[in-house]
């Protein structure tokens, strides 16, 4: 089985996840590396996330590797949808529409012809998302990475 190698996508997060716990940065700079990849994962920038997260790092001078891990294993086919739906649902909240009438508009079938409808609810719903899921990443691997340090000495 390709799973249970290791290799596919589930290997492939491992490794990024391994290479972010032992960068040579601190715990702080990786935390914002990985969060800058979860925000830009996370926000629709249509599949260039890592490569628009290396542009970021390089613009702030912060760690790419972590940024790019961060927008590899926060986003990818498997939580796709639920960041697609949920984005949806948080624009829906924000401006008062019924994610019941919504939803059945975000299938491939009628997202295009409904993309005016829904680009704005999406976006506001993606931005706040995308802000809540870096905030919590920052968190969540800074905490891990000084964790691990901490055990290691």
């Amino acid at each position: 089985m390709v799973g249970s190698r290791g290799t596919g996508l589930r290997g492939a997060v491992r490794v990024a996840w391994r290479k972010v716990v032992h960068l040579n940065d601190t715990p702080h700079g990786i935390a914002l590396g990985f969060a800058a990849g979860a925000f830009l994962g996370v926000f629709p920038t249509f599949g260039v996330g890592g490569v628009l997260a290396v542009g970021v790092c390089a613009l702030f001078k912060l760690n790419y590797i972590a940024a790019v891990a961060g927008a590899m294993i926060v986003m990818n086919p498997f939580t796709t949808p639920f960041f697609w739906l949920v984005s949806a649902w948080t624009g829906c909240r924000i401006f008062g529409r019924d994610f019941d009438v919504v939803r059945p508009l975000l299938s491939p079938e009628t997202a295009l012809r409904t993309l005016g409808d829904l680009a704005v609810l999406y976006l506001v719903g993606n931005l706040v998302v995308s802000t809540v899921t870096a905030g919590i990443s920052y968190i969540v691997v800074k905490r891990i990475v000084t964790g691990l340090r901490r055990a290691r000495r």
